[in-house]
Order: C-alpha cells, then structure tokens, then sequence
C-alpha cells in the first residue's frame, strides 16, 4: 500500500512510495485527488473511491533497461467526468547519487524553439514575460514555475547527480494523446515532489469511459559518467520506438533555404540566381554539398492561402519553380504553415467557421508577425473539424504535385492553443497530431516533412525531422534576447547553438534534428568568424541537418571553404559530455568510424582558457599532441588534459582522436 517502488542494483538510485494522482472535475468543480491507500496486485495499484467514481490504475513492468508505468484514469461513477491532469506517478521519496544539492534536472522546453538545458536546484527557470509570448514559444496553458530547484520539462527528464555518476531518466512514451510532464520541485536538493504527469485539458470522461494511458519509461543508470546523457538517451529511444518514429535510419538531405538572406521579399529571381550558383557546383557538390533548394516565407498570396501565389514575386507560379529546381538537378522544397489563415487571406473570408474559437467565441490569435498583414492578428484553424482536415491533406497534396517533395510546416504550436474546439472531446496534443496527420497524408508517405514551431511529442512519427531551437540571426544575441527573451527563448544565434547540444539527445530516436541554416557569409552580418565556426561545429559535429541561406554568389572564397570543412565533422555519433553539468555545454564528443572528434566550445562572452579532461571524456590521452581543426594549432597533452589554450568568446576548438582512445 505504498505504491511502486524502484531500485537501482547498487542502491544509489531509489525511488519509492510513487502513487497516482489526479486533478478532476465534478459538476464544475475541480478537485485534486491524491489517493492515501492504494491496492497493490503484484506489479499492478488501483486506488478507488475519487471524486465522481474516478478511478486510477497503474501498472508497473520490468523491462530491460528499466521499468515502464503505465496510468490511467476510469470513470466508474454515473456522470461525466472532467480530467485536467492525470499522474502517473507522484513521489517525495527519491535518491540519485549522494548529494541531492547537486542534482541537475533536464528541462526540456514546450516547442522547436522553448530553451532547454539542464538546470540546478539553486537555479531557477525564467519564462516569457508576456501571455502571447508564451503562447508562440513556452506554452500557453503551463507558465514555467517560479522557485528555486522547480523544473517541469516537456515529455521527456532526467535527474542526474554528476559527481558520483548516477541518474533516473524520466520519459514519457505515449505522446500523441496528451501532454505529458516530468516536474521536478527540489529547492538547494530539498525533495518536495517528483511528478509525471499529463494534461488532458479538463476533457470529459463519459461514465464506463476512460482516459488515454500514460506511459513512463524510467531508467536507472549508476556509477557511470555519461549517467545523465545515457538514461535520458534510453528513455527517449524508448518513446520514439513506441511512436513509430519516422526518418531516424536516413540521412536527411542537405540544402538551401532563402529565408535568413531574402525573407518575405523573395523573389522568383532571387531563387533562380541561387539556384544558378548551385548548379554550376553540381548535387552535393564540393563548394556547398546542398541536395535540395527550399522557398521559404514570401511565395503565398496571403497567409494561409498557399496555393495562391504571389504573381509579382513568383510570376512563373510555384510548380515551375519546382521544375526548375529539378532541371537543375536538386529536390525542391517549400515553406507553409498550415494551421494558420490571416484577416486578408481566402480562407478565413470563405470559412470563417474553421478558425479555432475560445470559450466566447472569439478568434484565437496564433501570434503578431511584423512581417505579415502590417502585424495584424493571424488567426488559428481548428484541426478537429473534419472539413479543416480534408483542406490541409489537399494543400499538402497539391504541393507535394507541383513537385516539392520536401515540406517544412512551421508555428505548428498554433493548433494546440487553448481554444474551444468543434470536437470538444479532443485535447490539445490530439488536435496537433490529427493536423499534421493530415499533412502527411496529403504529401504522402515519401514526401520528407520538417516541422518547426512544434511541440515535440505529438509530431513524433510523423515528421521527418523537426527543429529543435531558436531561429539563427546574423548576431550571437542582442538586448530583446536578454531581457524579453530571458537569454533563452527568443531568436538568437546564442540561444540556437546552446538547443543544438542540449537536443543533440534527441537525433535518430525522434526523428532527424534540424538545428537551423548555417549563414556562412561574411557580409551583411555581426556574427564573428569565431562565432560562426562555433555554430558550424554545432551543427555538424552533432550530425543535424546542413542547410545554408546566403545569398551564395556573395559568399566569399574563405567562408565557402569554412561551410565545406565544417561537413567533414558530420556522420559520427555524438554526446555532449557536460549536458549535466552546466546549463550551456561546453564539451562534445562524437564518434565516427574512423575517429573521435572532442569539441570545446567558449558560449561565454570573453576570452578563457580552456582544458578539456579526455577522461571525463571516457577517452585515453593519446602519447603525441593534437591538431586542432579549424586552425591546425598544436593542441598539446597534459596529465591527460588537452590543453585548448585561449578561446576567444562564442569561440571553439575541435580535436581529433584516433579510433580505440575509448577507454
């Protein structure tokens, strides 16, 4: 009757007394209901006897790295009954390693471009300030909380203790139904509540009925210096095995987008002459290595009418362009964002009943975009209708045959707003997943589908791959980055570097991670030839997908040699060694066949000397010094330190190590 208890085999990881809980609603009344007794059945606890005849049943299997939890809720009362949250598991009782006070969790941020790293429990998680920021980037419905040492991360966690080595890994595996939350309160190490948990949006359980499981995969990991990385690495790949993860076993095609030279004012010309320059480089030619060119943000008519082009900026039409793009040998790729239709566009004069509502049937504001409708209210499409689903499959299919086999979807959050949905029964995780199910159905199983703007875990297994940060600037960061952004969440160099590495976890279980273009240019930019070798070792070094956006004729000599190096870091298999340590990762390490490539990165913004302990690496110090990479300095061997020398702010150094240094 004390719940599910977990036990690492060397005792230094312990959970115990982890019981179910809920948050219902009964007769417009809510009401948490943490039960006291449960009844235990082997691997199996029932808690009886909630408000409204709710019901909590959760059952707990061995498997083979671990433990999976499974939770849900049953009506067995006589009238509906409304869920808010749903707890898988509830603890106060926990150890990782010796000292609490040192715990680090993983906060993994709501959507694409939400912060994340890991955070410490004398450090706080600092939100958005404003209600439609955290609508387009931190989540509307959950602000981030205030405390000290309190971490809610989204779908996936880890509690990771680095000096002695151990860690619990936290991951949700059911991710299309709800969303799902691994919420840590642990102030200077002092536990008060470890709790799993998923949103059901206060959705209505019929009398027999029940909730959508949840599932936990748990994962101990004990006296082990990647504890923290590989723990949350296992539950991860459990949850993308479960979700049919798509696109984790291809390699994802490298290309050019025109969005972070040309933006909305690009042309038919402009891409042309682009184009131009790719070609007289061939397909994955030795100056760029792109396979693909994408038209980004500029091509529609309106916002939200895609299959209406802009005739002054496109005048051939789009399925031209894309047989252009063919011609010259690349695939062709193009820009829209779904659920979204602004006050100018078509479809929201034509269909005003598909744009999402609130409880007062007011229009939901997907966002303001200064770009778009001289910033304007764009408005949300309500993906629980059937008729909005058939368009969305129908744009997708008329993209897909004008010939754009790639297609990057972006501000997918805007489907999952909180809103009062045609389909009052859905919840907000199922009304994004059956929008981009849509999509995917439309483009069709080939077509390679890149989502951005997106809360991770309800896109599992149907994209291809998916951004995981911030928008690169040609600047590491600026004033509205550090104050209104929190030096997190707002677009930023600085901030899409930092979610390269701290998601770097998530490539080839999830899907492909797409960690933004690289600019190479050395015109028209603030950012620093150390700062772009920095984003380039980032970017590759953790195998994401390479895209650049410069206008490439303008592109100098040198820095179309520096985009071509920076490709020989990609291909190996990478772990940031210090994801546990410090809320920006400083060292990466990435294997490949036939080598091992250390990184140290300075995000910090003055100059330091930098050492690198090979083993904390899990390497051997090699008997001669190193090269680095990019200047092919000597990196001299120390007491089996790589003595990095003086790293210049937002600066990097890449050595190379021969195969068999694991130690």
């Amino acid at each position: 009757q004390r719940g599910i208890a977990l036990a690492g085999p060397r005792g230094r990881v312990l959970l115990a007394a982890a019981t179910p809980a809920a948050q219902v609603v009964v007769d417009g009344r809510a009401s948490w209901w943490r039960p006291r007794v449960v009844e235990v059945d082997g691997d199996r606890v029932r808690a009886v006897g909630g408000p409204g005849g709710a019901v909590l049943e959760v059952e707990a299997t061995v498997v083979e790295d671990g433990v999976t939890v499974r939770a849900v809720l049953r009506n067995e009362g006589d009238r509906p009954l409304g869920v808010e949250r749903l707890v898988a598991l509830a603890t106060r009782d926990l150890v990782v390693g010796t000292d609490p006070r040192r715990w680090r969790a993983y906060r993994n941020g709501y959507q694409s471009w939400a912060g994340t790293s890991s955070i410490g429990m004398d450090e706080t998680d600092p939100d958005l300030p404003t209600a439609i920021a955290r609508a387009g980037v931190t989540d509307a419905r959950h602000p981030s909380p205030r405390g000290v040492g309190h971490v809610r991360s989204d779908a996936v966690g880890a509690v990771a203790e680095p000096v002695s080595g151990d860690a619990l890994g936290l991951v949700a595996t059911t991710l299309a139904d709800a969303f799902a939350f691994v919420e840590l309160d642990a102030p200077h190490g002092d536990l008060r509540s470890l709790e799993v948990w998923a949103d059901h949006d206060g959705i209505e359980v019929a009398p027999g009925a029940a909730t959508a499981p949840l599932e936990v995969r748990l994962v101990v990991r004990e006296d082990r210096r990647d504890a923290g990385w590989s723990a949350l690495r296992a539950g991860i790949e459990a949850a993308g095995e479960a979700m049919g993860a798509r696109g984790t076993d291809r390699e994802p095609p490298a290309g050019w987008c025109s969005w972070y030279y040309y933006f909305t004012d690009v042309t038919e010309a402009d891409v042309r002459a682009d184009l131009a320059v790719l070609a007289d480089d061939g397909r994955d030619g030795p100056a760029f290595g792109c396979e693909y060119v994408m038209v980004d943000d500029g091509h529609q008519s309106a916002i939200g009418d895609w299959l209406q082009t802009d005739a002054e900026s496109f005048p051939s039409g789009m399925a031209a362009v894309a047989d252009a793009i063919g011609d010259a040998g690349f695939d062709a790729g193009l820009w829209w964002a779904p659920f979204l239709a602004g006050p100018r566009s078509r479809v929201a004069a034509e269909h005003p009943e598909w744009l999402l509502r609130d409880r007062r049937g007011r229009r939901v504001v997907g966002l303001f975009n200064p770009a778009w409708e001289k910033a304007r209210p764009i408005w949300v499409l309500d993906t629980t209708r059937d008729d909005v689903l058939e368009h969305l499959a129908g744009v997708a299919a008329t993209i897909a045959g004008w010939g754009y086999g790639i297609q990057k979807l972006d501000f997918l959050y805007a489907a999952a707003l909180p809103a009062a949905r045609a389909d009052a029964a859905a919840t907000r995780a199922q009304a994004l997943r059956r929008g981009l199910e849509a999509v995917r159905a439309g483009a069709g199983e080939d077509a390679f589908l890149l989502g951005c703007g997106c809360p991770l875990g309800p896109a599992v297994g149907v994209v291809d791959a998916m951004r995981i940060g911030a928008d690169v600037t040609p600047y590491w960061s600026n004033a509205f980055d550090r104050v209104v952004g929190r030096g997190r969440h707002a677009l930023a160099t600085r901030n899409a570097v930092r979610n390269t590495l701290t998601r770097a976890v998530f490539d080839r279980a999830w899907w492909r991670n797409d960690p933004d273009c690289l600019l190479a240019r050395d015109t028209e930019t603030r950012l620093t030839l150390d700062e772009v070798r920095a984003m380039a070792t980032a970017y590759c070094l953790t195998d994401g997908m390479y895209v650049l956006s410069d206008k490439l004729a303008a592109v100098s000599e040198e820095r179309r040699a520096l985009a071509a190096r920076a490709r020989d870091l990609a291909g190996g298999v990478a772990e940031v060694v210090d994801l546990f340590e410090r809320s920006d990762p400083e060292v990466v390490v990435a294997r490949h066949p036939d080598r091992i490539d250390v990184a140290a990165f300075n995000p910090a913004d003055r100059s330091r000397r930098v050492t690198v302990d090979l083993a904390r690496c899990g390497l051997a110090a090699p008997d001669e010094d190193l090269a680095e990479f990019w200047t092919g300095r000597p990196v001299p061997i120390r007491g089996g330190l790589a003595q990095v020398g003086t790293l210049p702010a937002h600066g990097v150094a890449v050595v190379s190590l021969p195969v068999g240094s694991d130690r």
